[in-house]
């Protein structure tokens, strides 16, 4: 049995048929006369699209401050004819699109300019002609430059019906940035008042808030600006509501220099004001049952001099609401006498090695503060003025340094003032 083999294809039996070659002649003819249209740029233009239109002003306009803020076009099509060889090359940045008018523009305003060519590159402009460009001209706005700095200012609202927690401190918002800078046209610029942002509380807050917003521009009128060609830098500030827990705390009184034996008694010592109301955060307050007020020396009190001014310092996450920043100190002293008692002795503590010190004061008249029965026993033996020489290493000379008063079998009395004796400090002699 013979198997029966598929016929091939024969290419040539359609041109065979006259209809058919005529038409794939038609067909051939104007496929190659587009092609060499293409091609031909001696006679057909090539558009070069995407070419940059720049639009320059002069030198003085520009030193005027003035500056194009809006143009309708930035870049042109440019149709070129000549050999092609060269105008298959040009590409986009090759060429330029310019104004040559803009360099007479010396007032703000809306200006229509005619465009031209000029190359960009080496490449030479003897092989090619613009035939033309599109678009032909350009419409842009000219104005000076000018900037503005504005303080942020906040439109913060509460929803109808908003309710506080009279417990909780809602304090003023804190912003990313409190100033910022408009720029742009003159003319823009100077509409521009004031600069803001808004939101709305609702529920009620129990909690530090945080939130971002962009910034709106006012006139003088209170109407919003629409930005135009307006930089506003920043666009947007992050806001924080600090949200506090309120709590009244009391004062307590501090002292250094106190005598050991000496025991201040209730109601001997009295604040005023004895508390003050703070905000801070909950796990400050929780463990905030009295407030310390700055030390007082206790060689700065006598039975006349018995009232201080305590400053009142708070913990740097806390809010003072009371807004007191000092509390008056009193020491109730009855009972206590005050005598004045010459001292002669003088010690040195704390001198360097290789240094030795000489006292050329021979006696202090120091007042003692105590109670009578320990007071009026004292003599010069029970006081000693102590220099203390930390920190003066290096120190050699003549000089004139504070002296601290200790008192010997007086465990409830102290020397009342400030007291300095004349010294001298000098370098021991270590040669043989």
């Amino acid at each position: 049995m013979r198997i029966k083999l598929p016929k091939t294809f024969d290419w040539s039996r359609p041109f065979n048929n006259n209809k058919f070659a005529i038409a794939f002649s038609v067909l051939a003819a104007v496929i190659l006369w587009v092609v060499m249209a293409s091609l031909d740029t001696q006679d057909h233009a090539r558009a070069i699209f995407n070419v940059p239109v720049d639009i320059v002003l002069s030198d003085a306009a520009q030193s005027d401050g003035m500056k194009v803020f809006q143009q309708t076009d930035t870049k042109a099509t440019v149709y070129v004819k000549g050999n092609s060889l060269l105008v298959n090359q040009i590409k986009p940045s090759d060429l330029e699109v310019v104004a040559p008018l803009a360099s007479n523009i010396t007032t703000p305003g809306s200006y229509t300019l005619a465009l031209s060519v000029q190359n960009k590159s080496s490449l030479s402009n003897y092989g090619y002609t613009v035939d033309s460009i599109s678009p032909q001209q350009v419409l842009v706005t000219v104005d000076r430059y000018k900037e503005k700095i504005f303080n942020v200012q906040s439109n913060i609202t509460y929803k109808d019906g908003y309710k506080s927690d009279p417990s909780y401190f809602v304090g003023e918002p804190t912003l990313s940035s409190g100033t910022v800078t408009v720029s742009g046209p003159e003319k823009q610029v100077v509409q521009v008042n004031r600069v803001a942002f808004g939101y709305e509380i609702g529920d009620t807050l129990t909690d530090t808030l945080k939130f971002t917003e962009s910034l709106v521009l006012y006139d003088a009128n209170g109407n919003k600006i629409e930005r135009g060609d307006l930089t506003v830098s920043p666009e947007k500030v992050d806001v924080t509501i600090p949200v506090l827990p309120r709590q009244v705390v009391p004062f307590e009184a501090t002292f250094t220099g106190k005598p050991d034996g000496f025991a201040l008694q209730n109601g001997q010592v009295t604040i005023s004001p004895g508390s003050i109301e703070i905000a801070g955060p909950k796990d400050v307050l929780t463990g905030m049952t009295k407030l310390s007020l700055d030390p007082i020396d206790f060689s700065q009190i006598s039975p006349s001099n018995n009232s201080f001014d305590a400053d009142i310092n708070l913990p740097a996450t806390c809010r003072n609401l009371s807004n007191n920043w000092t509390a008056k100190v009193t020491v109730n002293l009855g009972g206590m006498v005050t005598r004045q008692v010459s001292v002669s002795n003088f010690n040195v503590k704390n001198l360097e090695a290789d240094k030795t010190a000489s006292v050329y004061t021979k006696n202090l008249l120091v007042t003692v503060v105590g109670p009578e029965s320990e007071v009026s026993k004292l003599t010069d033996g029970n006081l000693t003025a102590q220099v203390d020489m930390s920190g003066k290493a290096n120190f050699t000379g003549h000089t004139e340094m504070p002296a601290t008063i200790s008192i010997s079998n007086a465990h409830s009395s102290w020397a009342y003032g400030t007291y300095m004796v004349n010294m001298s400090v000098a370098q021991k002699n270590t040669s043989g």
